[in-house]
């Protein structure tokens, strides 16, 4: 982050959090977020993408393609009714 001009710039050695860890790059099948951590599922608007053979999410610049929509829970859960 640039404090002189109020904007985010690329770092070089920057590091990404997964858990409570800092490491250099997301474990195989995460995922980089603009934000900095790592997931298995992009955030809402944003598409998987690789990019110098790293696996990433990307902000969609129009509307994303729509994926798969995972099942619905059944009643009570995945537990079931308790």
């Amino acid at each position: 982050y640039n404090s002189d001009t109020f904007e985010s710039v690329p770092n070089r050695d920057g590091r990404y959090t997964f858990g409570a860890s800092c490491v250099s790059q997301c474990p195989y099948n995460y995922l980089a977020t603009e934000v900095g951590s790592c997931t298995l599922v992009c955030p809402q608007n944003s598409q998987e993408v690789t990019v110098n053979n790293v696996q990433k999410c990307e902000k969609c610049s129009k509307p994303c393609p729509e994926g798969e929509q995972p099942p619905p829970l059944p009643p009570g859960g995945l537990w079931g009714p308790q």
